[in-house]
């Protein structure tokens, strides 16, 4: 088995983010492409002088048609399709996708979304992301751990490149793709392939957020109600949206007897027959939210409601009647409308004091629909901050997605890739992620000495020093530097939008009333206090002092999770270990059978093993093969031997390489 060094698996990750942002670009283009043609040329320049309104049934329709000849003539019919086959393969079949259907799917996906089909962008581009990954680790013959990881760096890059959100793509590729299966080193590399890719995206695009810029604030305690409220009504929206897909699925599948191609084309003259009443549901329909959460749609509270729920049916119908796509953006889509509908509904109840803007609703409904239906409420949260630039929601968002996924568990425990793995009978036990934080103190992940600037600095000063420390704030000290308070570059454009920054020091424009944490103090105080008050750094002094030791902020949490993940597979592993050697005094040992190796082509039983030594299973192109006396051993395979810690040289005579322990 070759190893790979540190240095080598960055060099990989690197290389597997920048072709996931190119291979989600060129996917997006295609999306563009075919939208082109098929609303503009097709729908509208040839057919709707024939058909008039119809004409965008007869363009899905077609679209549907040529979708269900791709699928049926060049995709293999898949046990568990989409993210959550990624998921199932990364868990059970050591990452090894079949990357040679990508192209033809991720094809398949563009003409689907291009027509207009109620579906996102994201899965496909997650698969494009996660084969890539694949497909390197596969034809270097890395290890099943180095190809899993290459395939959560895939599918973090894709999410960083289709949504420009590289926290969330990190995050996603931690709570869903790679099940917390995570190491301190493994961190490292997911982050720098998603950063990457967000780096392309926003170089060959335009840069900014996807949904605009907000900036919606929580008013008052009295808005928290209807937060909790937002959060009970979205709970059971949630679950039925689950289990649409699937009920939608199985009428599809057993119901419907036709061909595929036939089964398409019905499915999208359906959703064509939608789009004539309400067109702004094809698609991901990101312009349609962008129009809302900016306030610029004068929609009703009846035309939300309506868009969110012809949305949902929509989505569920191009599922399961074959079109290939995502329910990412769908389900922001449904939660954007329903959230903002709800904001107008309880405004007629109240006064604007008390129930604040109809589209921080919308918002909140964002994250706590696609927590609730993906079931992924840490990407849910900081994917709608990075869609939004909009950071100043943060307490009654995280209240609303926690309660939208408590109510929804209610309902329906599983999400919608943990339900289709649990239909194929598949269930991936995963840890509760608030308790393996529980052991970190503040002083373990903080940065440290952290940047600061002395409070007589002049203006000038302060904006040199934040473009030197690439940094929006920064912590002023005072003459002996002790802690005086904290500077922002937005105190920084207040004070020259006010036109007295030649008059002005640090000191003058500073925050002096300050929230701080001590060493000593349990990381989750510092997310709390983040968390309420909505700022992203927090200064650490010595208790009862002034003395500033580091500074915290939401990248340091982010890598602290990671951390904390890598501890307890750690000490799962060991416990695992101990258990073993405890029981039976043997080691496992995970082998590469090379073309030259001696067991390659050899049947088990031919073979001479070494003294009590087993042969627990094999993995041969992606799946498990339990062994026995007749099964050929060839090149390519891995095998995973039990055996006593003294046969490690004679398991080198009888396979030809190195012993690894497992």
């Amino acid at each position: 088995m070759p190893r790979v060094s540190e240095t080598a698996l960055i060099t990989l990750a690197l290389g597997v983010g920048l072709a996931s942002g190119i291979g989600v670009w060129l996917y997006r283009v295609g999306i563009e492409l075919f939208q082109h043609l098929f609303r503009d040329i097709v729908a509208d320049q040839v057919l709707a002088s024939w058909v008039g309104p119809l004409a965008i049934v007869v363009s899905l329709a077609a679209a549907g048609l040529l979708v269900g000849w791709l699928a049926q003539q060049f995709v293999e019919k898949e046990r568990i399709s989409g993210v959550a086959g990624i998921i199932e393969v990364v868990a059970l079949g050591g990452g090894r996708l079949p990357y040679r259907l990508m192209p033809l799917k991720a094809l398949a996906s563009a003409i689907s979304l291009g027509a207009g089909a109620s579906l996102g962008p994201e899965d496909p581009s997650v698969q494009i992301g996660s084969n890539l990954g694949s497909f390197l680790g596969q034809r270097l013959y890395l290890s099943e751990e180095r190809v899993q990881l290459l395939v959560g760096a895939g599918a973090a890059s894709a999410i960083a490149a289709a949504f420009k959100a590289p926290i969330a793509g990190v995050f996603f590729a931690l709570e869903a793709i790679l099940n917390g299966e995570f190491t301190t080193a493994s961190f490292s590399v997911v982050v720098l392939a998603s950063v990457i890719s967000s780096v392309f995206t926003q170089a060959v695009e335009a840069s900014g957020a996807e949904l605009g810029i907000h900036n919606y604030a929580l008013g008052s305690a009295l808005e928290i109600p209807f937060y909790v409220l937002l959060g009970l009504v979205f709970g059971p929206i949630a679950a039925f949206f689950i289990r649409a897909v699937y009920w939608q699925h199985d009428l599809w599948r057993d119901r419907v007897h036709l061909p595929r191609p036939v089964k398409t084309a019905l499915a999208g003259a359906l959703v064509g027959l939608a789009a004539i009443f309400l067109p702004q549901i094809m698609g991901p329909g990101r312009e349609t939210m962008t129009l809302v959460l900016n306030g610029d749609a004068s929609y009703t509270l009846l035309f939300l409601a309506a868009l969110g729920l012809v949305k949902l049916i929509m989505t569920t119908v191009s599922l399961g009647g074959g079109f290939i796509g995502g329910v990412f953006a769908p389900t922001l889509f449904v939660g954007t409308m329903l959230g903002a509908a709800f904001g107008q509904a309880v405004s007629l109840f109240g006064e604007a004091r008390a129930t604040g803007d109809p589209q921080s609703y919308a918002i909140a409904g964002m994250a706590a629909m696609m927590a609730g239906v993906v079931r992924a409420p840490i990407t849910a949260v900081l994917l709608v901050f990075e869609l939004t630039h909009d950071y100043r929601l943060i307490l009654p968002i995280m209240l609303t997605t926690v309660i939208c996924v408590y109510v929804t568990e209610h309902f329906e425990p599983l999400g919608v890739y943990a339900l289709a793995l649990s239909r194929q009978g598949v269930r991936l036990p995963q840890g509760r992620d608030i308790d393996v934080m529980q052991g970190f103190a503040i002083e373990e992940v903080m940065v440290t000495p952290p940047p600061t600037i002395r409070e007589t600095a002049t203006l000038t000063e302060l904006r040199d020093s934040l473009r030197a420390h690439d940094v929006r704030s920064l912590c002023v000290v005072d003459q002996d530097g002790l802690l005086f308070g904290v500077v922002t570059l937005t105190d920084l454009q207040k004070a020259y939008e006010k036109g007295a920054g030649a008059d002005l020091t640090v000191g003058d424009i500073c925050t002096r009333e300050l929230v701080t944490v001590s060493p000593e103090d349990e990381l989750w105080k510092a997310v709390r206090s983040m968390g309420e008050l909505g700022i992203g750094r927090l200064p650490v002094i010595r208790p009862g002092t002034r003395e500033l030791v580091g500074i915290i902020s939401r990248q340091d949490v982010v890598r602290a999770y990671t951390a904390a993940i890598a501890r307890k597979r750690k000490e799962q592993q060991l416990t695992e270990q101990i258990r073993l050697h405890t029981l039976t005094g043997a080691r496992v040992f995970e082998r590469y059978i090379s073309a030259g190796a001696p067991a390659a082509g050899k049947r088990i039983r031919d073979i001479t093993w070494p003294a009590e030594a087993v042969v627990a299973s094999i993995r041969r192109d992606g799946r498990l093969v339990v062994p026995h006396g007749d099964t050929p051993i060839i090149q390519g395979d891995w095998l995973v031997i039990v055996a006593a810690p003294e046969a490690e040289k004679e398991l080198a005579a009888v396979l030809g390489s190195e012993p690894r322990p497992r």
